[in-house]
């Protein structure tokens, strides 16, 4: 589960109080979401750490904790959050760790550094073309799935049962770049509620295909 951090955005002006002539500000950072198995599954929880020194596993726990991280998103997806209260000028170190379900920790991140200014730095967001494994798996009330796209795509999925026969067009159409996160609601075309078993989700994507697959439980 070990995660590569990416800082994206420098630092922005943010209030409150700060000492004088030091302005305040924020960093943003990105990495890809691992699973609870190297890069499959679902992770459990981030502990994102920052500090003045350089960050390892001897002092990991003893960094400063980033306050509301976001929960894991599915494996292989793009995960962004900013930490505030940050001063310009000075250099901060980041690392992260991930935890699984069964309570086991990551190894530390690699530890990204930044040096604190103000100039505002924004560039585009890159996305990696993607669909992910449905959540959760096995599903009984729907199941969702985050579509990845670098760039506009037209997009279609279907889901078929286990002897190719269509059961539900999910999504059909031109779809935006970036990220979208569709749900089945695990009913067939006419409204009605499939049956338990295992059904295949088909996503092609330009010449680009992903099969996935999900367990509907009763």
């Amino acid at each position: 589960m070990r995660v590569l951090l990416v800082i994206v955005v420098a630092l922005v002006l943010a209030g409150g109080w700060a000492p004088r002539n030091v302005e305040a500000g924020t960093v943003s950072l990105r990495w890809t979401a691992p699973g609870d198995d190297n890069m499959t599954g679902l992770a459990w929880t981030y502990d994102l750490r920052y500090s003045l020194w350089p960050i390892d596993e001897s002092n990991f726990s003893s960094a400063l904790q980033a306050i509301g991280a976001p929960l894991p998103r599915p494996a292989g997806t793009s995960q962004t959050f900013t930490v505030a209260g940050l001063y310009s000028g000075l250099k901060y170190y980041f690392a992260l760790k991930t935890r699984d379900d069964a309570g086991n920790w990551s190894a530390i991140s690699n530890v990204t550094m930044k040096m604190a200014t103000t100039t505002v730095d924004v560039p585009l967001a890159t996305f990696t073309l993607g669909f992910s494994a449905p959540r959760p798996n096995p599903a009984r009330r729907g199941a969702t799935f985050m579509l990845t796209l670098p760039e506009v795509a037209r997009v279609e999925i279907m889901a078929f049962d286990v002897q190719g026969r269509q059961v539900r067009s999910i999504a059909s159409g031109e779809h935006p770049a970036g990220e979208d996160a569709l749900l089945w609601d695990l009913r067939d075309d006419q409204g009605m509620r499939v049956s338990p078993g295992i059904y295949l989700v088909r996503a092609q994507i330009g010449a680009t295909r992903f099969v996935r697959n999900v367990v509907v439980i009763g």
